[in-house]
């Protein structure tokens, strides 16, 4: 089933963002790449997530400043590896998230089993969760917002994430960024009615109780 989301994917881009599609996404990664990707984080990582970057190995800046997932940036290894190491110091110090939804565990809002793939630029980012409480499963995939210390479940694993992606997309509800493509970027952005980012003022995922 992932292979028809991605290819799904794949076929808008290239309708509807060439230069995402041809010069933002990166090649595939190779077995090679994620075995050893696996073993400098010493993690088992879900099959569904390996399959995405058997897909393409996130995405540069060097010639588009595309965006993909909620128009965030789709992470790279590398940059995921750099992310981390980055953010290391900040792991022992156990920032609690004030507000999370029950399948996420609130305890330190820089877990170490939380794997970054997806960044807005700022202080939000998409996660695979290695480490979700009992209601929750091994996989899903968490929108952390530091700023507001909220813990969001987007999808209950990578295959549902793409499902709802490709779905997004066949719904009209991205666009490409006007000001973008001033530059001559293309780069996505959802409609406000899904717009995770922004989630406080979204009809997808407000939570009014979070405040």
């Amino acid at each position: 089933m992932i292979q028809k989301q991605l290819e799904n994917i794949q076929n808008w881009l290239v309708q509807h963002a060439a230069k995402i599609a041809n010069q933002s996404l990166n090649p595939a990664a190779s077995i090679a790449d994620i075995e050893q990707f696996e073993q400098r984080l010493s993690k088992h990582l879900p099959d569904d997530f390996k399959q995405l970057y058997y897909w393409h190995n996130g995405m540069n800046e060097e010639e588009n400043l595309g965006s993909l997932f909620y128009g965030m940036e789709f992470l790279s290894l590398t940059n995921i590896e750099n992310k981390r190491a980055d953010l290391a110091d900040l792991v022992d110090e156990l920032f609690v998230l004030q507000h999370a939804d029950p399948q996420i565990n609130p305890t330190n809002a820089h877990h170490r089993d939380w794997v970054q793939f997806a960044h807005d630029g700022g202080r939000t980012g998409l996660y695979v969760d290695l480490a979700p409480t009992a209601a929750g499963q091994i996989g899903q995939v968490i929108f952390i917002d530091h700023e507001y210390d909220v813990g969001i479940l987007v999808a209950n694993s990578i295959t549902d994430l793409l499902q709802q992606f490709s779905d997004d997309l066949d719904n009209d509800l991205y666009q490409l960024n006007e000001d973008a493509l001033e530059d001559e970027n293309e780069f996505l952005e959802s409609d406000t009615a899904i717009d995770l980012v922004n989630w406080h003022m979204s009809e997808r995922w407000a939570r009014p109780d979070f405040t």
